[in-house]
């Protein structure tokens, strides 16, 4: 419990480490795979495309916020996909 906690302590510094990057006007270069829930998607716009240059997205059907534990298949198919392609 307390390692999966642990990833909602680090919020804030995520916060102060994310603008900092964005301030500096890199982006990253590596292949990026945000993955979501179907409603995320209309509200996220091109915010992945601000911070990486390599974005590839996908959206779990039948899925809301926990997407591995609604649609694990789909969410591993998806994984697998991105991580066999080559970049």
């Amino acid at each position: 419990m307390h390692s999966g906690f642990a990833q909602f302590a680090a919020f804030d510094q995520d916060a102060i480490d994310n603008k900092a990057f964005m301030a500096s006007g890199g982006k990253l270069e590596m292949p990026v795979f945000p993955s979501r829930r179907k409603i995320l998607r209309a509200h996220d716009g091109d915010g992945h495309a601000r911070a990486a240059t390599n974005v590839q997205e996908g959206v779990v059907p039948e899925s809301g916020h926990w997407i591995m534990e609604e649609n694990p298949t789909a969410t591993v198919a998806m994984v697998r996909k991105f991580l066999d392609a080559k970049h």
